[in-house]
């Protein structure tokens, strides 16, 4: 499996008249991944915010494309926010807090975080420092 994450980020290349065919060439080398007979072993996964250019060169019929839900459009029971409230409830048990002071914090802190990962990790290490 190989992951390249934040694929969007690498646009400001084409912006950049100087680069703009180096941004064309690494989309068009990963879109020629699935036509390689050795490469089809592999699994790439591409992470990107929604980006039209990125979209249209990886059309849903040659790609899966998942919506990851964040910011407002996390909604409390969707699997993110299960996620989410997995990790930091692990780290809280792990300190020895009493049950119902993990789960107020968790109340609080799971929709919080809107669906972005790190942020609750790092409140639930700090919370580990420093109950």
């Amino acid at each position: 499996m190989i992951v390249i994450d934040a694929l969007d980020e690498c646009s400001s290349l084409r912006h950049n008249l100087s680069r703009k065919d180096n941004h064309k060439g690494l989309l068009h080398m990963l879109k020629h991944w699935i036509y390689v007979d050795h490469l089809k072993k592999f699994k790439l996964i591409l992470t990107s915010w929604h980006d039209e250019f990125i979209q249209k060169m990886f059309p849903e019929s040659m790609s899966i494309h998942i919506n990851i839900p964040f910011g407002s459009n996390v909604n409390p029971g969707d699997s993110t926010s299960h996620d989410i409230h997995i990790f930091p409830k692990s780290q809280l048990d792990s300190i020895g807090e009493e049950g119902t002071w993990i789960k107020r914090a968790l109340n609080h802190l799971v929709p919080c975080a809107t669906g972005i990962f790190i942020w609750v990790m790092t409140v639930a290490d700090s919370l580990e420092v420093d109950p």
